[in-house]
């Protein structure tokens, strides 16, 4: 039995940890630090001695990872870069999808074809600063249009409006009709600044699309450990991955994408590498991925071998 202290909210169904905790473990989710001092009261008081503080689904506030309570999971790939003791990186999205396993969303489609026809998407929810930066910068340098570049709440997929638009930023996963057309998906993370990724990532690697990944510093080398093909004689990723500045880093990749989309080449491109990008499909489904990426929480003692792992 996992306990939760704040059960009712979303994303705190978390029984998928049973095979790594200890029986009658409390667990102390990212929402739960919502109130840091009400959490940390309760667990002054709280009668189990078993607690970890999973904050896999949300970055803790200004990416600073509690240092009074361990162990900690975290969804933060620069602890798989640089491990610490006592945190442990758990990749919950890639696993996840990596599984096939629809934990919270029964509709999330994961596949795709591969005869793609169209260039670049971008599939957004809410118009956050740098979605927004991103888009007036194709509009400035004319070519939106050559896109498919959306948000949620103004800007939806043609056929759809803004009373149905549920499947506007993907949500479903793969369940729209893009990620069959289109050859290169430009993953707009929900957060820059910070070495976190969300189901988002995912996607361009189960759709059969190339990726470009617009995150915090270092995305792309992590995902090039994990055994991902991130294509760096097509997209020059090297050349922004390292900036700390965000705005630079956006604007390295809006300036590619524009070159890349005036060029005409992004279609032969894609077919040109089309193996290497079935390649990713298989390798990102694979057991081989899941050793790859699951490498820390295999060494965090799991109290029981079943689950869905």
């Amino acid at each position: 039995m996992i306990y939760h202290l704040n059960p009712e909210r979303f994303y705190t169904d978390r029984t998928y940890l049973t095979q790594w905790l200890l029986e009658d473990t409390l667990v102390i989710t990212d929402n739960d630090f919502e109130n840091c001092v009400e959490t940390l009261n309760l667990l002054s008081t709280h009668p189990l001695k078993n607690q970890v503080v999973d904050i896999t689904h949300n970055p803790y506030p200004d990416n600073k990872i509690p240092t009074n309570i361990d162990p900690i999971l975290t969804n933060n790939f620069e602890f798989w870069l640089q491990p610490k003791p006592g945190v442990y990186f758990f990749p919950i999205f890639l696993w996840m999808f990596s599984l096939r396993a629809n934990l919270w969303w029964p509709r999330f489609v994961m596949d795709a074809r591969s005869n793609k026809t169209q260039n670049v998407m971008c599939l957004n929810n809410n118009t956050r600063p740098h979605r927004t930066y991103l888009f007036e910068e194709f509009q400035r340098k004319n070519v939106l249009d050559q896109m498919m570049y959306t948000f949620t709440n103004y800007r939806v997929l043609p056929g759809e409006s803004l009373e149905n638009r549920q499947m506007n930023d993907g949500f479903y996963g793969l369940g729209h009709a893009v990620y069959n057309q289109y050859a290169v998906n430009l993953v707009t993370e929900t957060v820059i600044d910070q070495s976190w990724i969300s189901e988002k990532t995912c996607k361009p690697f189960m759709a059969r699309q190339i990726p470009i990944i617009a995150c915090g510093p270092g995305v792309n080398k992590f995902l090039q450990d994990i055994g991902l093909d991130m294509f760096s004689d097509i997209v020059p990723w090297e050349s922004w991955d390292n900036e700390t500045n965000s705005t630079v880093r956006l604007q390295k990749i809006a300036n590619f994408i524009e070159q890349w989309v005036l060029s005409g080449t992004i279609l032969d491109d894609y077919y040109r590498v089309l193996d290497r990008v079935e390649h990713n499909k298989q390798y990102f489904h694979s057991e081989k991925f899941r050793n790859k990426i699951m490498i820390q929480m295999d060494q965090f003692k799991p109290h029981t071998t079943t689950g869905i792992r």
